[in-house]
């Protein structure tokens, strides 16, 4: 991880960089420029110095040319390490997704070869815990997110597992109440809603208004059964992009497979 003074210095080292590229470019010109003016001269002059000014006037198209080949060379190692950034980037993005997937797809391994119910319940738990660790180490550092399963009537989203940033999310949403409605008919409809902004959003009043100010809510089924909710949300808005909104819908669709095994016949338990 960088420190604090790291972007102001690669912003220094590009502007360097870039006064060296020009710098280059400026002295090719000025070279083809010498070796033209020479070569013209030399034509004007008497035998002893024509020779000294097409010996110069050669240096100076040597030294167009070798500038030339250095510019080239700075241009392909810019190149070069523009793709090696992009290559480092891909592994540590492979290397987080590995590391966040794996005990998910661990846990429903387990699932499908569990025993008795209270064995499956166990490894739901974990199941659960893993997902939402998943998603904060997935989406943004100051992620918080948080799993709610729904009650049998359909009226209440109880929170059961959350991590993230210390501040708790609300412990539930209730039938009766705006958001605890638009919530509920969200997970009744199997659909998800992305808030980039809860001052554009009338619908998302926070327990604790300062704790976030974008969110991301999906529901979490197994086939036509609702068993819940999962959130994401964080504290400033821009945190959380579409591309979140999609790491997001494939998590809460592998719990869902997961909690479709733990309580297979009994959907209500989220």
């Amino acid at each position: 991880m960088n420190g604090p003074s790291g972007e102001p210095a690669r912003a220094s080292l590009r502007v360097v960089e870039g006064g060296i590229g020009v710098a280059v470019t400026l002295a090719a010109v000025a070279s083809a420029a010498g070796a033209y003016l020479l070569a013209a001269a030399a034509g004007r002059a008497g035998d002893g110095h024509r020779v000294r000014l097409l010996l110069l006037g050669a240096l100076l198209a040597g030294a167009t040319v070798g500038l030339g080949v250095l510019q080239q060379w700075r241009t392909g190692r810019r190149l070069r390490t523009a793709e090696q950034v992009a290559i480092e980037a891909a592994e540590d993005l492979t290397l987080t997704l590995n590391g966040a997937l794996a005990p998910i797809t661990n846990y429903l391994g387990e699932l499908a070869v569990a025993g008795g119910p209270e064995q499956r319940a166990t490894i739901a738990g974990e199941l659960r815990q893993a997902v939402v660790d998943a998603a904060v180490r997935l989406t943004t550092g100051a992620a918080r997110s948080a799993f709610y399963a729904v009650d049998p009537a359909g009226a209440t989203l109880t929170r059961v597992v959350y991590a993230g940033r210390s501040t708790l999310p609300r412990p539930t949403f209730d039938a009766g109440t705006p958001d605890g409605d638009a919530v509920l008919d969200l997970v009744a409809r199997g659909d998800l809603v992305f808030v980039s902004d809860i001052d554009t959003d009338p619908m998302v009043i926070p327990t604790a208004p300062p704790t976030y100010r974008t969110v991301i809510a999906v529901a979490v089924t197994a086939g036509t059964h609702s068993l819940g909710m999962l959130t994401v949300d964080a504290p400033t808005p821009g945190e959380l992009t579409p591309v979140d909104v999609e790491l997001v819908r494939v998590l809460a669709n592998l719990l869902g497979c997961g909690l479709a095994q733990a309580y297979p016949g009994d959907h209500a338990k989220g």
